[in-house]
């Protein structure tokens, strides 16, 4: 999904990024944040996909089976 299917699955049923931020007693900004790609927190990533009764992988692809954005340990890559 693209972060725009994501907001629209949102708003479709009436779920607000404030209400999750809530529910996870975190900012609704690291919530936006993570919808919108620019941020990676598995927590917020299954909480949003939870919300749309939706399985976080699909909801997430691209971080879950995406290309890995980074090396897993600095020491491996020294």
């Amino acid at each position: 999904m693209t972060p725009l299917e994501r907001q629209f699955e949102l708003k479709k049923k009436g779920i607000t990024q404030k209400e999750i931020a809530e529910g996870l007693g975190v900012s609704q900004m690291i919530v936006s944040k993570v919808i919108n790609g620019q941020m990676i927190s598995d927590r917020v990533m299954k909480a949003v996909a939870a919300a749309m009764n939706q399985d976080h992988r699909y909801v997430f692809a691209e971080y879950y089976f995406g290309p890995k954005r980074r090396a897993t340990s600095k020491v491996a890559s020294q």
